[in-house]
């Protein structure tokens, strides 16, 4: 695995997409956290909604968790990219005449998403508390079971991108695909949840597949009623979905024509 994996770090710290989303992430989270030093109040406006609300700078740092309103955008464009130029460029037939291993293959870029996430997350995160006034008020247990939670949200966010990107052959259409999933992840949950409505039964089905999903744990770190009592829960789901990703991809992929 470790001619495949070198093979992808090289690839991977190669790319000038990753070092653009890089830059692109710090300068929105200087920008946020520098405003809210400054006392400015920013509402951003969705269909005549304010969808985003920044008054302090416990909503920047929430803003950075809720993958589907701002970082996961990047982290989806950033994964989708970096697997689908595979199939863009042919070149799964090359690894696998010269590893013989398509588990080896899959758990490489498996890999390299998941880090690929946190990285993001960590970079908003950081850039957040160094620049932020309020630096020392900052530095909480609850602060800290915070960002250990996002670390584990957006590991499980890279694996479940991971999938969806290496069982579509298409690298346009796992562009897509990936955002469409962030994007739609808040109005998908609100129509199973309507949907679990039907009958109580399937309600408590719902609302169990809606609690333990990447965005039912975003919204639970999220929350102002998170505490630090939640952190060990939220890194055992976030395994499991790591693992389930990982598996149900892999026997998929070992089945696919390169």
């Amino acid at each position: 695995m470790s001619k495949i994996f070198m093979c992808d770090l090289y690839r991977f710290g190669k790319s000038r997409l990753l070092y653009g989303i890089a830059a692109f992430t710090a300068v929105i989270a200087l920008s946020l956290t520098v405003m809210i030093s400054q006392d400015i109040r920013l509402g951003i406006s969705i269909s005549g909604d304010v969808g985003f609300m920044f008054r302090n700078i416990d909503d920047v740092i929430r803003t950075g968790i809720q993958y589907h309103r701002l970082l996961g955008i990047f982290v989806a464009i950033l994964l989708s990219v970096f697997i689908g130029q595979e199939y863009q460029w042919k070149t799964w037939q090359h690894k696998w005449i010269t590893n013989k291993s398509r588990t080896r293959i899959y758990l490489s870029k498996a890999v390299f998403s998941s880090v690929g996430a946190v990285a993001v997350f960590m970079i908003y995160q950081i850039i957040v508390l160094i620049f932020s006034s309020k630096f020392r008020e900052m530095l909480t247990g609850a602060y800290f079971a915070t960002v250990i939670s996002g670390i584990f949200i957006y590991a499980a966010l890279g694996a479940v991108i991971c999938l969806l990107s290496m069982l579509i052959k298409n690298n346009t259409a796992s562009i897509i695909v990936c955002l469409l999933y962030v994007l739609l992840s808040e109005t998908i949950a609100s129509f199973v949840s309507n949907i679990g409505g039907v009958s109580a039964t399937l309600g408590r089905l719902v609302g169990f597949g809606i609690r333990h999903s990447v965005y039912g744990m975003s919204t639970v770190v999220s929350s102002p009623d998170f505490t630090t009592g939640h952190t060990a829960p939220i890194i055992i789901n976030a395994l499991v979905i790591v693992f389930f990703s990982a598996a149900i991809g892999m026997l998929a992929f070992r089945s696919y024509e390169l």
